[in-house]
This record gives C-alpha cells, sequence and structure tokens, in this order.
C-alpha cells in the first residue's frame, strides 16, 4: 500500500514539470519571432530613399546650368514601402507639398538657395519565411540640398571716354556702354549673364575697368614766341613784363587700341608758355656760408627767368647739366649758360621756340687755410702728418719748416696733404711731413716752426706759425 501511494505521487509530479518545460519553450519561441521581426524593420533607410536630380543619382556637389530647370525626384522600392508623405521647404519661400518639384534659379547669384527635404515612410515588414502579412513600421528621412552658382568674373578695361561692347545671353546679343550713358569714371559691373559659348554650369558678368586719361602738363618760356602745330603764341605790343598765356594752350593726341586691350589711352597735354620781357640771369653765392666750418662747401643759385643752365668749373673743364641750384665744394671760377628748354622737341614734335641765351661767371674765392700746431707721429694712427684743412690741391704752394736755431729741417714744393673732416680721412699722406727729414731722419720732439706759400685766389698768402713734434 505505501509503495503504491509513492508511485502517484511520482508520475503527478513528472507531469506537472513536463507542463511546465512545455510553457516556457511556447514562450521562448514567441519571444525570438518578436525580435525577428523588429530586426527586419530596421533595414538600412537607403533601401527606400533615393533622390535623382534629372534621373540621375543626386551627388554630393553639383552644378547645374543657370536659368534652365532643374527637377528634384524621390524614388522608392514599391515592394518595402507600402507609402510615404512628404514637403519640401525652401527658407526664404515656404512649404511646397510634392513629389518633383522643379526649380529655377533665382535672379540674385550672390545668395545661394537652401531646400531641405522631409520626407515621411511607412514600410513594409514581413514575417519570415511564409507569412507575408506585412507589419507597418513607421520612419522619418530628412536631407538638405544648397545649390549655388559657380561665378566667374571677367576683367576687361575701357579707356575714358571710349565705348565697350560685351556679350550678353539674356537677350542673346551684345551690350554697348559708353562714357555717357553709363557715366564710366572708374569701374562698373555689368549683370550676371550666361554667355554664348561659355560652360553653362558657370554664370558670368563683366567687370569693366576704366583707364583716365593721361594727363600731361608741361612748362615752356620763350624770348619771342611760340609755335605749336597752326597755334602761334605772340605777347601783343601793348603787353608788359613776363607775359603767360591763360588759359593754358591744350592739344589732345589720341592712340589707338591694340587688340589685348594694354593701351596707353588719350593724353590730354597742356602747355603753359611764358614770354619774357627781358632776359634775367644773376648768381646768388653766400662766401661766409661756403667757407664756415673744418671743410668747404655751399652752392650756387641762379635769379633768372630761363628754363634750362649748363654749368661748368673752369680750373676741371667739366660741364654740369643742373637746374637753378648748384651744390660746390670747390672754390674756383664757375660759368653758366641759361637758355630755353628744347627738350620737349622731341615729344611735341610740332613744338618751336623763339630761343635765346646769356652767359654768367663767377669767382668763389678760396677759404683761410686751417693748419695744425701740433704732429705725434708715434704710430697711433692719428695725427700722425701734418695735414691742411681747407686746401685746394689746385693751387701752386710751397711748405717750409725750421728748427729753433732757423735752419730748414723740411722743405716740399706742391704740398697735397689734406684732411677732410666730412671723411673723418687724411688724403696723399705719402709725401706729407711726419716728424723726420727729407732723407729720413727722424727729428727730435720739440718746437719748430713753419712758413706756407699759397698761392691763393683772389691774391696769394703766406701763413706762419709754430708746430710741435710729440712723441
Amino acid at each position: 500500500m505505501m509503495y503504491f501511494c509513492n508511485r502517484q505521487i511520482k508520475t503527478s509530479m513528472c507531469k506537472k514539470i513536463i507542463l511546465l518545460l512545455l510553457i516556457c519553450c511556447i514562450a521562448v519561441t514567441g519571444f525570438a519571432q518578436k525580435n525577428k521581426r523588429k530586426t527586419v524593420a530596421k533595414a538600412p533607410k537607403n533601401t527606400y530613399f533615393e533622390l535623382s536630380v534629372n534621373g540621375c543619382y543626386f551627388p554630393e556637389e553639383s552644378t547645374y546650368c543657370p536659368n534652365e530647370p532643374v527637377i528634384f525626384t524621390f524614388s522608392k522600392d514599391t515592394n518595402v514601402v507600402a507609402d510615404y508623405t512628404f514637403s519640401w521647404r525652401i527658407p526664404s519661400l515656404g512649404f511646397f507639398y510634392t513629389d518633383t518639384l522643379e526649380l529655377t534659379y533665382p535672379s540674385i547669384p550672390d545668395i545661394p538657395f537652401v531646400y531641405q527635404v522631409y520626407l515621411f515612410l511607412e514600410i513594409k515588414s514581413f514575417k519570415p519565411p511564409f507569412d507575408t502579412t506585412p507589419v507597418p513600421v513607421y520612419d522619418t528621412l530628412f536631407t538638405s540640398i544648397k545649390l549655388d552658382y559657380v561665378k566667374v568674373v571677367l576683367d576687361t578695361t575701357v579707356c575714358q571716354g571710349r565705348a565697350i561692347t560685351v556679350p550678353i545671353n539674356n537677350p542673346p546679343g551684345f551690350l554697348t556702354y559708353t562714357g555717357e550713358e553709363t557715366k564710366i569714371k572708374e569701374e562698373i559691373l555689368t549683370t550676371w549673364e550666361t554667355l554664348q559659348g561659355a560652360c553653362c554650369d558657370s554664370l558670368v558678368c563683366w567687370r569693366i575697368k576704366v583707364n583716365p586719361y593721361i594727363n600731361r602738363e608741361h612748362y615752356i618760356s620763350s624770348c619771342d614766341s611760340v609755335i605749336w602745330g597752326d597755334i602761334v603764341i605772340k605777347r601783343s605790343d601793348d603787353e608788359k613784363g613776363d607775359y603767360t598765356t591763360d588759359p593754358p594752350i591744350e592739344r589732345i593726341f589720341y592712340v589707338t587700341d591694340p587688340p589685348n586691350y594694354c593701351c596707353d589711352c588719350d593724353t590730354l597735354i597742356k602747355l603753359t608758355v611764358t614770354i619774357i620781357d627781358t632776359p634775367l640771369l644773376q648768381i646768388l653765392f653766400n662766401h661766409d656760408d661756403f667757407c664756415k666750418g673744418d671743410d668747404m662747401g655751399g652752392f650756387l643759385e641762379l635769379k633768372t627767368n630761363f628754363t634750362a643752365f649748363n654749368w661748368k668749373y673752369r680750373d676741371i673743364d667739366t660741364t654740369i647739366f643742373q637746374e637753378k641750384k648748384l651744390d660746390i665744394e670747390y672754390p674756383g671760377i664757375y660759368e653758366v649758360l641759361a637758355y630755353m628748354d628744347t627738350s620737349l622737341y622731341d615729344t611735341l614734335k610740332d613744338l618751336r621756340i623763339v630761343n635765346c641765351f646769356l652767359w654768367k661767371d663767377t669767382l668763389v674765392e678760396d677759404c683761410p687755410l686751417i693748419i695744425p700746431n701740433v704732429i705725434t707721429p708715434n704710430g697711433d694712427k692719428w695725427n700722425e702728418v701734418l695735414a691742411i684743412k681747407k686746401l685746394n690741391l689746385e693751387r701752386e704752394n710751397e711748405l717750409t719748416i725750421y728748427d729753433r736755431w732757423g735752419k730748414i729741417v723740411f722743405q716740399q714744393k706742391n704740398y697735397k696733404c689734406l684732411y677732410k673732416a666730412k671723411d673723418n680721412k687724411y688724403y696723399n699722406e705719402e709725401d706729407a711731413f711726419q716728424g723726420l727729414t727729407r732723407d729720413g731722419r727722424k727729428l727730435p720732439e720739440g718746437t719748430y716752426y713753419y712758413a706756407f706759400k699759397y698761392k691763393s685766389i683772389k691774391k696769394p698768402k703766406t701763413y706762419t706759425g709754430i708746430l710741435m713734434i710729440l712723441r
């Protein structure tokens, strides 16, 4: 009896265990099917969504012909996508609810258009492998399309007052700009166009730069009259003193443009003419300013109504071409030939003036010499020799040095050792007095005396003094 009861209890327990295992298997199978269905619904979005432009897949970067329609289209896999809705949004224009949108470029190319697309999809999902009942899964896609122009600016140049023609596309043909109609002064920009024969993905405009007239003004003088082409300028009989034409003569010379537009534009030449009454030529010079300081230097200046000058330094027979002012650093005789400037004869080939000229000269006297009273020939390269300041090497001279008993210890004609303070330099040291006799004997330290005969202009002069030798 006891054994039978235990057997019944074991059988009932086994049934309960088997039932529990069966329930668990059913639950696990259902959970797996549910998870598998969700995995199918997460298929990549590009399976269902593709953007095309004029029938071609939309690339990341693209340009299109301006002023032509551009059609954007969405395509879908109808076996997968059950339904969809979408909207276009143009920030500056609002929303459009169509599956195909035809776009035309705006008239202002400086601001690119941005098109935003919102796409709402209902995607079909199926129970694999045999159940074809669709399971809807909803999703949203978003993209932005930025359209901009390829803009090209073409430079060209026109001379002031000239007309220029540039090609245009809308309407086809050419457009002429003139100085009067568009008031071209410095630079203008044409409207943006697509030019015939140009690449259709480029929007083109012309920058027209204006080269102004070349203005030249010249000043000339004449003793009697001026002839420039068919124009004759002459002072009337009742005019007194120097006479300047008012207004100035004006002539315009035109040049033609080479094909590359790199040209000299029209030249406007203004000529101011002065007819002088009495030729004037004076040389102004300040001798005190020329001789002050350790060096000689100054300038000659003209008071004149002439316009061109040839200077000449007679001592070295050299002609110097300068204006009214001549810098000098040597005494001597200076000459100047003043006349009317004829350099414009090559520029203005039909210009002729009645010329006249005057000649003047002036004497720049020698400055007083500065002779040192000590030399130190000790090898330190300072005050080693007797160097004379303001010495004019063109003048004859003679240097004699005596000891305290009146014996000549050094003598030389045409002594040339010169010191220039502005250069801080000694010139012609080779034959200079260095504390030695002519036969090379070293003179002892002490006091000596010198006499320097100098044929200066206007009159010769002898300088005397004491010279110390310190070693």
